[in-house]
C-alpha cells in the first residue's frame, strides 16, 4: 500500500498528458504541458540565466517526466513536438550521470531509475524522430551525445572505486549507472531501430562497440562483484544492492553478460533492418520472410552499408569466440547467468544469419554452420528454448543455400527430434524446419522422411540401438512414389532401420514415440498435400494396437490435427475410427481412451470454420451418430442396460457438436440448410429418448453444452410443414424408437412431472406426441435459460393444433419457458440479462402479436403481456419501442395496400428501423383485427410504462419521432408516428399533480405542449453541427454559429460570392448532375436560414432557393422547397412577395418547358397504337409505368397544394400577392387546355381548376371583364380534359380513384356556387352558361364511370362525394343542348362525348357538325369513325379530300379501310396507305395475319406494294408474311384445295425475294432452310407412326442430331431470339393416329429489356435524383432460355393464330388501364398449309394430368405444392390463380372458346391458370353440339382455390376483376372487331355470317357502363352454377378418358 499513492500519481499525470496531447484546443494543450514543463524546469537552469547545473530529480519530477515521455507518440502537431524534444534532450543528455533525490519510493522504479529514466527518454526521443522528419537530426545528435558522455565517463571510471577502511564501497558507483542506463537506452533503441539511417546505424554501433568493449566488460563485472561481496551500509551501496538484486529476480542478473546480451539484441534489430523492411518486421520475422521468398526484402538490401554488415559480422563473431573461449568476464555462475549467456549466442547466431543473407562475402556460411552444428549436438545449448528455437529456424533457412547442407539437416534434425528430453514445442519447431528442408529436396524426400521418423515407431524399440542417420534422405537418389507406399516400411530400405534408439527407459521411449508421432502429423499437415496427409494418417494408424496404450492414445490425439489437412474420405474413415474407439471404449470403460477421442474430437470442433469444406461433413456426422445411437427394433429395446448404454453414447458427441454449432461466421448458417436443421430435431428427439436431461446423470455431465446447442438449433418443428404438424410427429421413426408400453407409461409420467396442470391432455397421447413434447420442453426452457424464448411462436403454426390436447400442452410449455426466462431476467445472474437483450425478445414477441395465424398472435400477445408486467423496463429500451412503433406502421400501411395497390398481394413487410420483419396474411379483414388489437394492446403497454417512467419513454418517442424520414408516396402518413405523438401527450401517473387537475366540460388537456417544446429543443440541438463535408463552401458564407441562432461577420464575404456558390448548385441541377436530396437539404436550409434572417432583399438568394428545387423538379426537391418557402415567408413575412413572385416564375417556366405534369410523356395513347406483345403479363412493367407518370406529375401537385393552400391563408393579404395569383392562375389554365391526358394526370387537372375557380371567388381587384375572361378560361381548362379519349384510371390505387372522385365533387359543387355576374343577356354570357352546363354535365359523367370502377360489386353505393344523379345518363335533348358548345369550344370534345354517351342522336349531330366543317377535326384520328363509319357512306366526296391531311388512326382500322365496303375508294385506300406506314413495322408486325388477307381485295397493289417495301427493311416481316401466305394458299390441310388467293400469294412471295439484298437472301435461305429441316422430321416419322413411343423418339433425337444450327436462325414463333442450340434428347413425339407431330427443346438467345410498347415516358429519362440514372431505363443486354415447341402437320394452326393474337390485343387492353390481370398469349405461327409452330408454355402442367396424378381436385394440387390456405406460398399462387382467370374468364365468354375440358386448362407453377388449344371458338362447338351453354368455365373446384365460397374476398377479387376487364374491353370494341372482320375471307371454320354481329352483341354496348358491371357480375353467377360446364367434363371424361 505504501506505492500506492505514488503510482495513482503517476498514472493521473499520464492520463493529463494523454488528454493534452490529443486535444485540438491550443490553450488547454498550453496550460497543460506548460505547468509541466515547468515543474521539471524549475531546477535545471540558475536563477540568473546561466547554464544548468546538475541537480539531483526527485520522485515528483521523474513522474512527471515519464508522463511527459509516454505522451510523446500522440503529439502531431510539429511545434509542439519541437518544444517537448528540446524539453527531454537534457534529460537524455545526462542521464548515465543523473543522480535522485532520496526518497523511500525510489526503489519501487523497476528495475532502477536510471534503467527507467533512459528508457522513457529514448522511447520518447524516437517517438518524435520517427513521427517528426525535421527532428530527425536533432534526436540523432542527442544519442550520439549521451553515448558520447558515456564512453567520456567509462573513460574516467573503468575501475571500480577503493573500499573504505570500514569496508563500504564509495558511494557514487558511477560506472553501474552508466552500465544501468545503457540497459534502457539499448531497450529502446532495439525496439525503435528503424529510426537510425543505415550510416547512422553504423556510427550507433561503432559508438557502443567502443563503449562495451572487453576492458569494460571486466570493469563492470568488478565493480558488481564488489558492490554484492561488501558489507557497506552506506545510502548508495545499499541501494545499489538492493537494484542488483531486482535485476537477479527479475531473470536478468546486471552485468556485462546482460550488457552484451542487450547490445546483442540490438545487432539483431539492425540486421533485421538489412534484410526487409520495418513493415515487414512489424508483422513477422526475418525466419517468416526468408522462408516466404518476399521480393521486398531486396529493396531494404539495396540501402546496406558494407561497412556496417562487416561490422555487426565481427561483433557477432567476437561474442561467439568469448562464449566459446569462456572470457573472464563471463562468470556464469548461475543459472540466470547462464541462461543469458545462451540468449546472447542465440543473438550471435540470429545477427550472422542476417549478415549472411546480406552478404555471404562478409559472413561465411561454414562459420555459421559449425555454430549450428555445435549447438545441435550440445544437449545443454538446445536444452534453452529460445536458442534451440533460433537454431533449428536458422538451420532452415541456411538450408535454402546449397542442396548439400539441405541434406546434410535433413539427417540430422530426426535424430535430434528422437533425442529423449525434447519438448513438444522444440519438436513442432524441428519438424517444421525438417518439413521446410525436405520440400526443398523434393516430394520424395518428403516421403521417406515421414517412413524413416516411421520407422522410430516399432515394437521393442526401447531396447534397440540407435542407428546412423545416414539412411536418411538426401534428395538426390531416386524416391519411391507416394501411390507405392501402402505399407510402413519403404521398399527402398531395409526393414531393419539405420537408426535406432539407444536403451532408455520405459518413460523415455514413450516420450520420444510422442515426439515422432507429433512431428509427423507436423510435417505432413504443413506439406500442403492432401497425399502426404492421408499417407502420414495411413501410417499411424496402421501402428495401432502394436506400440502400447500411452502411444496409441497420442496417435488418437494428434490424427485429429493431420485430418484437417486431409481430403474428405480420409476425414470421413477417421471419425469412422473414432466412432468405434468411442464405442469400444464405453463398452470396456475405457476411460483413458475415451478421453483421447473426445479431446480429438473437440480438436476437429475447435479447428473447423464453415468456410471448411469438413465442417459440414463433421456436423452431419455428429447428428447422424447421435440419432444412430440406439436405433434397434421396438421390441429389442426393452433392457434399460441398452438405453444407458446409448445415452452413455451420445453424450460423448454432444461436446463436440456444441463446440461445432457456435462457430461464428458471416456466411449463411449450416444449419439454414433444411436437412441439417431435420438432424437437428431428430437428434434431440433422440436424446429425450434416452432420457438424458439437466436432471439426469448424463445430463449433469454436458448441461453446459445442451444449452449451447439449444441456442443453436431452430425450433423443433419445421415451419414450411408447419400444417403438417401432427402427421409429422406421428410418423417419424426417431419419435417411435423404444415405443412400447412401459417406456410410453414413462415418458408420460415425466411429461407429468413437468407440466402437472395438462395431466389429463397428456395421458390421452401417443407416445411420439409425448417424446415430441418432452423434447420441446427440454429444447425451449434450455434456450430461455439461456436468454432466448422467442422460439415458442412457431409451435403454434399449425392451424389443426386448435383447441387439441397439444395445444393445451404446447401452451403450459410456453408459460414454463416464459417463466424460466423471467426467473432468470428477475435474479440478475448473468450479464446476459442486460436489458437490451430482453428488449430484443420483447421485439420478437410484438412481431408474433402481427403473426398471419390468429393462435400465434394470442399467444406472442399473452407472452408480451407478462414480460412487460413483470419487467417493464424492456419496453424502456429503443429496439422494443421503436418495434413495437414501426410494426404499428406496418400493419397500417398493409392495410393500407388494399387501397394504394387493389388485388397485388404484398405478405412480407420489414423495417430496417425497429428491425422487425412480418409476413401476413392475403385477408384485409384479418389485417385489419390484428392492426386494431395491436393498437389496443400497444396504448396499454406503452401507457404503463409512461406511468413509471415517463421522461425515458417520451424522450424515445421524440427520439423515434426526430429520426423518421418520408420515404413513400404515403411516408407522410405513419401510425408508429402518430402514436409516439399521442403517447408523448398522455399525463404520467407519477405526476401526482398533472393528474390531479380536473377536467373542463370537452377541454381534453395533457402535455402534448411540453413533450413538443422537448421535441423542438432537441432537433435545435441535433441539427446545430457544423457544415457537411460535402461543401465546405457554404460556412465560408453563410457564418452561422453553432446553434444556427445568428449570423457572425456578415460582411466578410461579398454577395457575389454568396451568389456564384448557389449558382454552382443550381447549374448542377440544370445539367442532370447526382445530387443527393440529404446534401441538397443541408444547403438549402442554410440558404433559407440567411433569409430568415435579414432585412435585406437578397433576390439573388430567393431566385436559388426557389429556382434549384424547380430545376431538379422531383417529389422530394419540391417538397423540401415548399417547406422551406413557408418558413421564410412565416419567418421573415417582408420575403413573401418576393419568394411568390419566383415561385409563379419558375412555375411558368415549368408550363413553358412542357416538364412535369404538362409533360408531352404523359401522352396516353390508346393501345392499339402500341406494339403487341405475344409475352405473358408483366404487373412490374406496369407498376414501372404508373410510377414514371406519378413521378412526373407529383412535383407540380405538391407545388399546387402549397399554392391552393398559401391562396387560402392570404385571401385578403397584399395587393401584390393577389397579382401573383392572378397570372399564376392564368398560366395555369392555359397550360391545362394542352395537357397530355394521362389517366393519373386526372387528380392534377381538376386540382389545378379547383384553385383556379378558388381565385376567382374569392381574389379581389379583378374588373368585370377579368372575371369574365378568368371565368371562360376556367371553363375551357375543365372541358379540355373530355377532348381526350374517356379513360378510367390506371392501376390499382382506389385512394388515387377516390381523391379523384372527390375532387371532381368539390369542383361540382364549386361550379354551381359560381352565378352569373348579371343580368346582361349576350353571346359571351349564353356561351359561358352553355359551357358550364356542358362541364358540369362532363364532370358527371366522369364520376359515375369511376363510381363503376371503384365499386364495381355494389350498384347502389356511390362514393359519398358524388352528386346526385350522377348514376343516370343524360337525355338527348341534354347532349343537343350542350354539343354545339363542346364543338365549339374544341371539336374533340365533341367527337369523344360519343364515346361517352351511348346516344344515336348525339352521333348524328356530331357527325352532321363533322360533315359541315372536315377541316377542324382533321387532328383527331376518332372523327373518321364518325364520318365515314363501317363502310363508305354516300355524298362525302368533298369531306373524303381532307383525309390527306388527316391524322392517321391505328393499324388495324387502316388494314380495314382495304374492305370492300369501302369500294378502294382511292382517297381512302391512299390514307390508309399513309396511316400504315406512319407506324413502325414494330407495331405492324402484328397484324400480318389481317395484312396477308387484305390482299384479296386489294385491286389498286396497294397492299402488295406496302408488303414489298416494308419486307425490305424488315427481314422478320418478310419471313413472317411469307409464312403466312403460304400458310393461306390452300383451304384444306392437305394442300388439295387451292385458296383463290394463291397466285396473288405467289407472285409477291417471289417479288419479295427477288428484292432481297444478297445478305437478305442468305438470312433467308439459311431460315427456311433451317426450319425446313425442323420440320421435316415429321415426314421422316410418319413411317413409325405405329411403332413404340420409345422408337419414335430415337428417330426424332437421331435427326435432330443431324441439324446444324446456323447463325442468326430462330423459330417462326420466337423472331425476337435466335437458336444457338438444340437439346439433341428432348425429341417426344406426340399422341395422333394418323400425323407425326413432335416437340424439341431449343436454346434462345434474346434481348433482355423492356418488352412492353411503352411511350416516352418510360423509354426516355428517370428523373430520380436518388438513383442518379439519367440514362434509358431499359438496357439491351442478352440472356439464354430454353424454349419447348411443338411442330404440327396435318392440323390447321391458323384459328389458334387468330385466337391467341385477340389475346394478346385484349393484354394490351388490361395494360391500357393498368389492370393487374394475367394473360399468356404464347405464340402460334402458321407455316404451311396445315402446318405450324407452337410455343410449348414453360412450367406448367394440364388440369388433365393433375386428374392422372390421382389429385383429388385444384385445392388439393395447390395445397400439396404451395402448403397450408394460411402459408404465404399458397396465398401468392390463389392471387395469381384469381388474377388469371378473371382475365381468360372475360376472353372466353367475348370470344366464346369452346371444348374447354380439363386437357385444355393449364396451371402453371405460379398458380396462373392458361387456356390452350383453340379450335373451338365464336359459332361452332365441338359436334356442332353447344354442351357448354355457361358464359365461360366456372367451376366448384376453380372456386375452392379462390376461398370456398362466393363471400371470400378472393372471389370478390376475381369477380371485381372480371367487371374491370369487360368494361376495359368494351372502349375498343370497334377494333377488336376489326382484327376478327379482317379474318373473315380465310375460310376459318370459327365463321359464321352472323360472328361479328354475336361479337358486338357480347359487349352490350347499348348499356350504361353500370349496367355492363351488373350483366358482367349475372355471368359469373350464371358460369358458377352451370350444370352444363359439369356434364361437358363427364362426356369428356366418358368419351376421351379426361379427368376433371
Amino acid at each position: 500500500m505504501s506505492n500506492l499513492a505514488p503510482r495513482c500519481r503517476a498514472q493521473a499525470l499520464q492520463r493529463l498528458v494523454a488528454i493534452a496531447a490529443t486535444s485540438s484546443d491550443p490553450e488547454e494543450y498550453e496550460a497543460t504541458i506548460s505547468d509541466l514543463f515547468e515543474v521539471t524546469a524549475k531546477d535545471r537552469s540558475n536563477d540568473d540565466g546561466s547554464e544548468p547545473y546538475e541537480d539531483n530529480i526527485d520522485l515528483n519530477e521523474f513522474e512527471i517526466l515519464v508522463a511527459l515521455c509516454r505522451g510523446a507518440p500522440l503529439i502531431t502537431d510539429h511545434e509542439r513536438a519541437t518544444a517537448l524534444f528540446h524539453h527531454l534532450s537534457p534529460y537524455l543528455i545526462e542521464a548515465q550521470s543523473q543522480e535522485f533525490e532520496i526518497s523511500p519510493h525510489l526503489r519501487a522504479i523497476e528495475p532502477s531509475p536510471w534503467d527507467a529514466l533512459t528508457r522513457e527518454l529514448t522511447t520518447a526521443s524516437l517517438a518524435l524522430g520517427l513521427g517528426h522528419d525535421r527532428l530527425h537530426e536533432a534526436v540523432l545528435a542527442c544519442h550520439t551525445s549521451y553515448l558520447k558522455n558515456c564512453l567520456v565517463q567509462i573513460q574516467d571510471f573503468r575501475r571500480p572505486r577503493s573500499i573504505t577502511s570500514d569496508g563500504e564501497v564509495d558511494q557514487a558507483p558511477y560506472l553501474v549507472i552508466v552500465a544501468a542506463s545503457l540497459l534502457g537506452f539499448l531497450e529502446a533503441v532495439s525496439a525503435h531501430a528503424d529510426f537510425y539511417t543505415v550510416d547512422e546505424m553504423l556510427e550507433v554501433v561503432r559508438l557502443l562497440g567502443d563503449i562495451l568493449n572487453e576492458e569494460t566488460m571486466v570493469s563492470v563485472e568488478g565493480t558488481l562483484s564488489s558492490i554484492r561481496t561488501s558489507n557497506a551500509s552506506g545510502e548508495g551501496s545499499a541501494d545499489w544492492t538492493w537494484y542488483t538484486r531486482r535485476y537477479a529476480n527479475a531473470g536478468r542478473p546486471l552485468g556485462a553478460v546482460l550488457l552484451q546480451n542487450s547490445f546483442m539484441r540490438f545487432l539483431v534489430s539492425c540486421s533485421s533492418l538489412q534484410v526487409c523492411t520495418p513493415q515487414q518486421l512489424h508483422h513477422t520475422d526475418v525466419f517468416e520472410i526468408l522462408d516466404s521468398n518476399q521480393e521486398s526484402t531486396s529493396a531494404s538490401r539495396q540501402h546496406t552499408s558494407a561497412a556496417l554488415v562487416e561490422l555487426m559480422t565481427e561483433l557477432a563473431a567476437e561474442s561467439m569466440r568469448l562464449l566459446q573461449d569462456g572470457s573472464d568476464y563471463l562468470k556464469l555462475g548461475s543459472a540466470y547467468q547462464q541462461r543469458l549467456a545462451l540468449s546472447l549466442k542465440a543473438f550471435s547466431i540470429y545477427t550472422f544469419l542476417n549478415c549472411m543473407v546480406v552478404d555471404e562475402e562478409m559472413a561465411d556460411v561454414d562459420v555459421l554452420l559449425s555454430w549450428l552444428e555445435a549447438s545441435l549436438d550440445d544437449p545443454l545449448d538446445m536444452a534453452d528454448d529460445q536458442l534451440a528455437i533460433i537454431v533449428l529456424k536458422t538451420i532452415s533457412a541456411v538450408a535454402r543455400s546449397s542442396p548439400a547442407i539441405a541434406s546434410s539437416f535433413s539427417r540430422s534434425l530426426p535424430n535430434f527430434i528422437v533425442q529423449s528430453g525434447v519438448s513438444e514445442d522444440l519438436v513442432t519447431v524441428a519438424a517444421l524446419s525438417l518439413i521446410k528442408i525436405l520440400r526443398l529436396l523434393s516430394q520424395d524426400a518428403v516421403i521417406t522422411g515421414l517412413y524413416s521418423l516411421g520407422n522410430f515407431l516399432t515394437v521393442g524399440s526401447s531396447s534397440e540401438r540407435v542407428p546412423q542417420a545416414g539412411s536418411l534422405p538426401n534428395g538426390t537418389s531416386e524416391k519411391p512414389r507416394l501411390e507405392n507406399q501402402p505399407h510402413e516400411t519403404s521398399p527402398y530400405h531395409s526393414n531393419g532401420s539405420s537408426t535406432s534408439v539407444d536403451a532408455r527407459a520405459e518413460e523415455e521411449t514413450l516420450a520420444i514415440h510422442g515426439n515422432v508421432v507429433h512431428a509427423i502429423v507436423t510435417i505432413a499437415t504443413n506439406a500442403q498435400d492432401e497425399k502426404v496427409a492421408a499417407l502420414a494418417q495411413s501410417m499411424l494408424l496402421q501402428k495401432l494396437g502394436r506400440m502400447g496404450l500411452a502411444t496409441d492414445l497420442c496417435i488418437v490425439r494428434e490424427t485429429a490435427s493431420l485430418a484437417l489437412a486431409s481430403g474428405e474420405n480420409e476425414f470421413k474413415s477417421l471419425l469412422k475410427l473414432y466412432n468405434r474407439l468411442s464405442h469400444d471404449s464405453v463398452k470396456a470403460q475405457d476411460i483413458a481412451t475415451l478421453d483421447s477421442v473426445r479431446s480429438a474430437r473437440m480438436l476437429i470442433a475447435t479447428s473447423l470454420t464453415h468456410e471448411s469444406s469438413l465442417y459440414s461433413i463433421y456436423l452431419t456426422h455428429l447428428l447422424e451418430t447421435i440419432i444412430s445411437k440406439g436405433d434397434i427394433h421396438e421390441s429389442q429395446n426393452t433392457h434399460r442396460a441398452d438405453v444407458e448404454f446409448a445415452a452413455r453414447e451420445i453424450v460423448e458427441f454432444i461436446p463436440p457438436l456444441a463446440v461445432l454449432v457456435s462457430v461464428k461466421t458471416d456466411k449463411v448458417e449450416v444449419s439454414d440448410d433444411e436437412n441439417v436443421a431435420r438432424l437437428h430435431r431428430e437428434a434431440w428427439f433422440n436424446v429425450v429418448v434416452h432420457g438424458i436431461t439437466p436432471s439426469s446423470k448424463h445430463g449433469q455431465q454436458c448441461e453446459r453444452e445442451l444449452r449451447i446447442l439449444a441456442m443453436h438449433s431452430r425450433s423443433l418443428i419445421a415451419e414450411e410443414r408447419s400444417d403438417q404438424f401432427e402427421s409429422e410427429i406421428e410418423l417419424n421413426t426417431v419419435l417411435r424408437r423404444g415405443m412400447n408400453p412401459p417406456h410410453t407409461a414413462e415418458q408420460k409420467q415425466g411429461l407429468i412431472r413437468l407440466l402437472p396442470k395438462c395431466e389429463s391432455d397428456i395421458r390421452g397421447l401417443s407416445y411420439p406426441k409425448v417424446v415430441f413434447l418432452s423434447c420441446t420442453f427440454l429444447v425451449e426452457t434450455l434456450r430461455a435459460g439461456g436468454g432466448d424464448c422467442s422460439h415458442m411462436l412457431t409451435y403454434f403454426l399449425d392451424p389443426s393444433l386448435n383447441g387439441s390436447a397439444m395445444e393445451n400442452c404446447m401452451s403450459a410449455i410456453a408459460d414454463e419457458v416464459l417463466a424460466i426466462y423471467l426467473r432468470r431476467i428477475l435474479n440478475g445472474s448473468d450479464k446476459a440479462n442486460a436489458a437490451p437483450l430482453v428488449a430484443k425478445q420483447l421485439a420478437s414477441m410484438f412481431t408474433g402479436c402481427c403473426h398471419r395465424i390468429i393462435r400465434v398472435q394470442q399467444i406472442a400477445t399473452s407472452l408480451a403481456d407478462r414480460i412487460i408486467n413483470q419487467v417493464p423496463s424492456a419496453l424502456c429500451q429503443r429496439s422494443s419501442l421503436f418495434a413495437l412503433l414501426e410494426l404499428l406502421s406496418i400493419m397500417w400501411t398493409s392495410c393500407l395496400e388494399a387501397e394504394l395497390d387493389e388485388y397485388e398481394l404484398k405478405a412480407n413487410y420489414s423495417s430496417l428501423r425497429g428491425q422487425v420483419s412480418v409476413e401476413l396474411s392475403d385477408d384485409y379483414g384479418l389485417r385489419r383485427d390484428t392492426l386494431n388489437s395491436l393498437y389496443r394492446k400497444a396504448k396499454v403497454w406503452v401507457a404503463r410504462v409512461i406511468n413509471i417512467a415517463p421522461l425515458d419513454i417520451k424522450g424515445l418517442l421524440q427520439t423515434y419521432l426526430s429520426e423518421y424520414e418520408d420515404d413513400g408516396a404515403y411516408g407522410h402518413v405513419a401510425l408508429g408516428r402518430s402514436f409516439a405523438v399521442d403517447m408523448g401527450a398522455m399525463i404520467p401517473a407519477a405526476d401526482q399533480k398533472l393528474a390531479a387537475i380536473d377536467r373542463h366540460g370537452d377541454c381534453n388537456i395533457n402535455t402534448a405542449s411540453d413533450f413538443i417544446a422537448q421535441y423542438t429543443t432537441r432537433q435545435e440541438y441535433k441539427y446545430a453541427d457544423a457544415l457537411p463535408a460535402h461543401d465546405q463552401e457554404w460556412a465560408k458564407f453563410l457564418h452561422m454559429n453553432g446553434n444556427a441562432e445568428k449570423m457572425t461577420s456578415h460582411d466578410q464575404h461579398s454577395s457575389q460570392e454568396e451568389h456564384a456558390l448557389l449558382t454552382r448548385l443550381q447549374q448542377r441541377a440544370i445539367e442532370g448532375k447526382y445530387i443527393a436530396i440529404g446534401e441538397l437539404r443541408d444547403l438549402l436550409r442554410r440558404a433559407a436560414a440567411v433569409l430568415c434572417r435579414t432585412s435585406e432583399e437578397r433576390c439573388e438568394i430567393v431566385e436559388h432557393l426557389v429556382s434549384i428545387p424547380f430545376s431538379i423538379f422531383s417529389k422530394q426537391s419540391i417538397k423540401l422547397g415548399v417547406s422551406l418557402w413557408l418558413g421564410v415567408i412565416h419567418e421573415n413575412p417582408c420575403m413573401e412577395p418576393t419568394i411568390m413572385a419566383y415561385v409563379a416564375q419558375a412555375w411558368h417556366k415549368s408550363i413553358r418547358r412542357r416538364i412535369g405534369a404538362f409533360s408531352p410523356k404523359l401522352h396516353h395513347p390508346d393501345p392499339f397504337y402500341l406494339k403487341e406483345e405475344f409475352a405473358p403479363s408483366d404487373k412490374a412493367a406496369l407498376t414501372r409505368s404508373q410510377q414514371a407518370a406519378h413521378n412526373l406529375i407529383a412535383p407540380h401537385l405538391r407545388v399546387l397544394q402549397f399554392l391552393t393552400s398559401h391562396f387560402t391563408a392570404n385571401r385578403l393579404g397584399n395587393p401584390q400577392i393577389q397579382r401573383i395569383f392572378q397570372k399564376l392562375i392564368r398560366d395555369t389554365l392555359r397550360g391545362l387546355r394542352h395537357c397530355a391526358g394521362h389517366p393519373l394526370g386526372r387528380e392534377f387537372h381538376f386540382q389545378a381548376l379547383l384553385f383556379g375557380i378558388n381565385v376567382f371567388r374569392y381574389c379581389t381587384g379583378l374588373s368585370e371583364g377579368a372575371r369574365w375572361r378568368l371565368k371562360d378560361a376556367i371553363l375551357s381548362a375543365g372541358l379540355a380534359w373530355s377532348s381526350h379519349r374517356p379513360c378510367w384510371s390506371f392501376g390499382g390505387n382506389r385512394l388515387q380513384i377516390k381523391a379523384e372522385v372527390r375532387l371532381m365533387a368539390d369542383v361540382h359543387r364549386a361550379l354551381q356556387s359560381i352565378q352569373p355576374f348579371c343580368n346582361q343577356d349576350n353571346d359571351f354570357m349564353h356561351s359561358l352558361t352553355r359551357k358550364r352546363q356542358l362541364l358540369l354535365l362532363l364532370l358527371e359523367d366522369e364520376q359515375a364511370r369511376l363510381d363503376v370502377w371503384l365499386y364495381p360489386l355494389e350498384h347502389e353505393r356511390k362514393h359519398p362525394f358524388s352528386s346526385a344523379g350522377a348514376e343516370k345518363g343524360p337525355s338527348d335533348e341534354l347532349l343537343s343542348a350542350v354539343v354545339q358548345a363542346a364543338w365549339s369550344e374544341d371539336p374533340k370534345i365533341a367527337v369523344q362525348m360519343t364515346r361517352r354517351f351511348a346516344s344515336s342522336v348525339l352521333s348524328d349531330e356530331v357527325r352532321a357538325m363533322i360533315l359541315r366543317n372536315p377541316e377542324k377535326v382533321v387532328d383527331e384520328p376518332d372523327a373518321l369513325d364518325l364520318l365515314i363509319g363501317t363502310s363508305l357512306p354516300p355524298n362525302i366526296d368533298e369531306q373524303l379530300e381532307h383525309l390527306n391531311y388527316w391524322k392517321p388512326v391505328n393499324p388495324v382500322t387502316a388494314i380495314t379501310f382495304f374492305l370492300p365496303e369501302y369500294k378502294n375508294e382511292p382517297l381512302i385506300i391512299n390514307y390508309a396507305m399513309r396511316a400504315l406506314e406512319s407506324h413502325s413495322v414494330d407495331v405492324t408486325f402484328f397484324y400480318v395475319p389481317q395484312i396477308v388477307q387484305t390482299l384479296r381485295y386489294d385491286v389498286l397493289g396497294y397492299v402488295q406494294r406496302y408488303i414489298i417495301e416494308t419486307a425490305k427493311h424488315s427481314q422478320l416481316f418478310a419471313h413472317q408474311i411469307i409464312w403466312n401466305m403460304r400458310a393461306n394458299a390452300y383451304k384444306d390441310e392437305d394442300s388439295s384445295v387451292e385458296d383463290s388467293l394463291k397466285p396473288t400469294l405467289d407472285v409477291i412471295q417471289n417479288r419479295m425475294v427477288e428484292s432481297f439484298s444478297e445478305t437478305d437472301r442468305a438470312f433467308y435461305e439459311r431460315e427456311f432452310s433451317f426450319f425446313g429441316e425442323i420440320t421435316g422430321i415429321s415426314g421422316k416419322l410418319r413411317p413409325f407412326i405405329k411403332s413404340s413411343k420409345m422408337e419414335k423418339k430415337q428417330k426424332i433425337e437421331e435427326e435432330l442430331r443431324m441439324i446444324k444450327v446456323e447463325v442468326g436462325v430462330y423459330l417462326p414463333s420466337n423472331p425476337d431470339g435466335t437458336v444457338i442450340g438444340i437439346d439433341r434428347k428432348s425429341g417426344k413425339p406426340l399422341q395422333s393416329h394418323a400425323k407425326a407431330p413432335f416437340m424439341a427443346t431449343f436454346r434462345i438467345k434474346k434481348n433482355q429489356g423492356n418488352l412492353e410498347a411503352t411511350n416516352e415516358m418510360l423509354g426516355n429519362e428517370n428523373l430520380n435524383i436518388e438513383t442518379d440514372r439519367t440514362g434509358p431505363v431499359t438496357e439491351q443486354k442478352t440472356y439464354e432460355v430454353w424454349q419447348s415447341a411443338i411442330f404440327k402437320v396435318g392440323d390447321d394452326c391458323r384459328q389458334d393464330v387468330l385466337a391467341l393474337q385477340l389475346i394478346a390485343a385484349f393484354r394490351g387492353i388490361f395494360n391500357d388501364v393498368g389492370l393487374d390481370v394475367y394473360v399468356y398469349p404464347y405464340r402460334v405461327t402458321a407455316t404451311a398449309p396445315g402446318c405450324g409452330v407452337i410455343d410449348v408454355l414453360p412450367k406448367s402442367i394440364s388440369r388433365d394430368m393433375l386428374g392422372r396424378e390421382a389429385v383429388n381436385g385444384l385445392y388439393d394440387y395447390f395445397i400439396s405444392k404451395y402448403g397450408a390456405a394460411n402459408s404465404i406460398r399458397f396465398q401468392e399462387a390463389r392471387n395469381n390463380f384469381v388474377k388469371s382467370m378473371a382475365a381468360y374468364s372475360v376472353i372466353s365468354y367475348l370470344l366464346q372458346f369452346k371444348d374447354r375440358h380439363n386437357g385444355n386448362i393449364m396451371v402453371d407453377d405460379a398458380g396462373h391458370i392458361l387456356h390452350i388449344d383453340f379450335g373451338f371458338c365464336f359459332d361452332i362447338a365441338p359436334g356442332g353440339v353447344r354442351f357448354e351453354r355457361a358464359p365461360f368455365k366456372l367451376t366448384s373446384e376453380m372456386v375452392a382455390v379462390m376461398g370456398g365460397d362466393t363471400s371470400s374476398q378472393s372471389y370478390k377479387w376475381f369477380e371485381e376483376l372480371c367487371i374491370k376487364a369487360f368494361l376495359a374491353s368494351r372502349q375498343h370494341t370497334r377494333k377488336l372487331c376489326d382484327i376478327v372482320s379482317l379474318m373473315l375471307g380465310s375460310g376459318l371454320p370459327c365463321f359464321k355470317p352472323e360472328t361479328i354481329m354475336h361479337l358486338k352483341q357480347r359487349f352490350v354496348l347499348e348499356k350504361s357502363e353500370r349496367e355492363a358491371a351488373d350483366f358482367m357480375r349475372d355471368l359469373v353467377k350464371k358460369s358458377y352454377g352451370s350444370y352444363s360446364t359439369k356434364g361437358y367434363d363427364q362426356f369428356q371424361l366418358l368419351t376421351n378418358g379426361i379427368p376433371y
